[in-house]
């Protein structure tokens, strides 16, 4: 789904290019000059247009995401066909070395990934002239600003989204007989299959991300306003609507939904709530733990969880995002904080799942009294007991708990 070109700036490395499908983008270098000031100027051709990103590498070690991210120009979006430029001011970026000065093999790649194939952050611009705007990294720390993806304007001013590699991916879906504090009717372990790649919000949803878009403030029922805190008491029915119904109405949502004006002002028709399989799945990263930092709950009230989750005593009320460790993919407080809503009614026992099959992309039953919400939102419980990545609760739509919130997820 991408095709590299590579072109090195000394002697001593030859420039060649990467062998890819032809039917994906194709790219080469036409010339990689740097000046005297150490600006580093690439010029090349793209023949369809495609999602572009670079990188730089002394002696065939990239130098690293964190040192590219003042690139400019034609890179780190969808750019048009054609011969196109971008820069990067070595000078300013990489200011204690020269590959010419210290005698380093110096080279520079290309990467053009399809449009509908692009690489794993997207990053999605929530105010200003170009509100809705699209960029893209594959790391996240290639992001502009100090501290990368947990700088404060990726929580308030922007929308980070990072890609999740379901397609074709079955995993253990559920808890294990052996799991402490599992709730054995509700939990029960299958094994599901995902069809398609998804893009899920590193964050919950802040409230400042919020006002940024739907241009008022989140009900202040519970809480104050703090921008970086995760939207809560805002109901699935306000944010989704009540008439447009999953899976009956697949995406389709009301009109006058908070998500329909999420897709409107930022020009994305598939974003929406994920499935409970597809959250489930992204919270796991791949991990068959009671937790995806690889911990089990031992059944006691000592269970410290602290460095992934906001729960236990002293926390009163929801905390700023991404202040804790990520799961394997990124994503922060995906346990703890404030739960999140999900696509698909709840439902338990045998209507949630069978043992011994394996059920391709579940999208819940038809109806049912509430919806339901993952993430254990329990910041004020005495331990972190539901902090588990198959826990699983009931909400009904019209309610406004303070400890529900939402994060989003679309698909290409």
């Amino acid at each position: 789904m991408k095709m590299k070109s590579l072109l090195c700036l000394s002697a001593a490395c030859a420039a060649f290019g990467a062998f890819a499908d032809p039917n994906d983008p194709q790219t080469t270098i036409v010339s990689a000059n740097q000046d005297d000031n150490r600006v580093l100027k690439v010029t090349y051709t793209l023949d369809e247009p495609a999602i572009v990103t670079f990188d730089v590498k002394t002696n065939g070690v990239s130098i690293g995401g964190a040192n590219l991210k003042l690139a400019s120009g034609d890179v780190h979006h969808v750019v048009e066909a054609g011969t196109r430029t971008l820069f990067w001011p070595a000078y300013e970026a990489w200011p204690e070395h020269s590959a010419k000065r210290d005698g380093m093999d110096f080279s520079v790649t290309v990467t053009a990934w399809a449009t509908n194939a692009p690489p794993d952050y997207m990053v999605i611009k929530l105010v200003g002239e170009d509100k809705g705007s699209r960029t893209f990294y594959t790391a996240p720390e290639q992001l502009p600003g100090v501290g990368g993806v947990t700088n404060d304007m990726y929580k308030t001013d922007y929308l980070v989204m990072r890609r999740i590699p379901a397609a074709g991916k079955t995993f253990r879906m559920g808890s294990p007989d052996s799991e402490k504090k599992r709730n054995a009717d509700n939990e029960i372990l299958h094994y599901v299959s995902l069809t398609n790649d998804f893009y899920m919000a590193v964050f919950e949803l802040t409230k400042k991300q919020y006002r940024n878009v739907v241009g008022s403030g989140p009900n202040e029922r519970y809480f104050s306003y703090v921008p970086t805190n995760p939207v809560d008491a805002v109901t699935y029915n306000a944010f989704r609507g009540s008439t447009k119904l999953w899976p009956r109405d697949g995406h389709d949502i009301d009109t006058g939904s908070n998500l329909h004006v999420f897709r409107s002002t930022l020009n994305l028709p598939t974003l929406d709530l994920p499935t409970e399989a597809e959250w489930e799945f992204a919270c796991r990263a791949g991990t068959l733990a009671a937790r995806y930092d690889g911990s089990e709950h031992p059944g006691s009230g000592d269970d410290d969880v602290s460095s992934i989750a906001w729960v236990g005593a002293g926390s009163s009320e929801p905390h700023g995002v991404g202040q804790l460790i990520p799961n394997g993919y990124g994503l922060y407080d995906m346990l703890g904080n404030v739960d999140e809503q999900c696509l698909d009614y709840f439902s338990s026992g045998s209507a949630y799942a069978t043992r011994g099959e394996t059920v391709i992309a579940p999208q819940g039953p038809e109806t049912s009294s509430g919806h339901v919400i993952r993430g254990t939102g329990s910041f004020w419980s005495a331990d972190g007991s539901q902090a588990r990545s198959a826990f699983r609760q009931n909400y009904e739509p019209s309610g406004t708990w303070m400890a529900v919130g939402y994060r989003l997820v679309c698909t290409f």
